[in-house]
């Protein structure tokens, strides 16, 4: 290959990368914001190991992303996590997650989570509590998991994608969702 070939070649694909779409759902973290920061990397690892995922990044209203929610449990069991709220492509809020949870389930994890939201009034249910999930099964070994919904339900699909556990569970949870927008904090 000539030198010529070689340059054509790098440039080609310089413009190739400079085109693409950006992995983060045309949403940058805001530079020093560390929630932000790590929620764009979870989307960045989302979009790359969630093939089902990419639909809902390109279609979606508006998404709440958590870049780590920890999760215990034995018979009883308890999850937080804290995120951030992206609508229309602007960081608008954060969201805290509590979950309790019973069943029969063992182990711990920690996940990224993410909340597709269809339209507005189905972000403005998250904003306003209205929005709670009951029941789950799964199994998780290492950064392996199987969970999530495959559609909108309500307006919302959920998409979770485990960092690190060893869990196994088939229980009845409530979450609650604690919204605060930027303007407040």
């Amino acid at each position: 290959m000539s030198i010529r070939q070689m340059l054509i070649a790098a440039l080609a694909a310089l413009l190739v990368l400079t085109l693409s779409p950006v992995a983060t759902a045309e949403w940058e973290a805001e530079d020093g914001d560390r929630l932000q920061e790590r929620a764009e990397k979870a989307i960045a690892r989302m979009r790359e190991k969630v093939e089902r995922s990419h639909p809902y990044f390109e279609d979606a209203y508006a998404m709440a992303v958590w870049p780590g929610i920890t999760r215990v449990a034995f018979g009883f069991g308890g999850a937080y996590g804290k995120g951030v709220v992206i609508e229309q492509g602007q960081a608008v809020g954060t969201v805290k997650y509590w979950q309790g949870s019973s069943g029969i389930q063992a182990g711990a994890k920690n996940f990224v989570l993410v909340l597709f939201f269809k339209d507005k009034e189905s972000l403005e249910d998250l904003k306003l509590g209205k929005i709670q999930f009951t029941g789950q099964a799964g199994v998780d070994v290492a950064t392996i998991g199987a969970a999530g919904t495959p559609t909108y339900n309500e307006g919302v699909a959920i998409i979770p994608l485990t960092n690190l556990g060893l869990m196994g569970e088939f229980s009845a949870a409530g979450t609650k969702y604690n919204y605060k927008p930027y303007q407040e904090q």
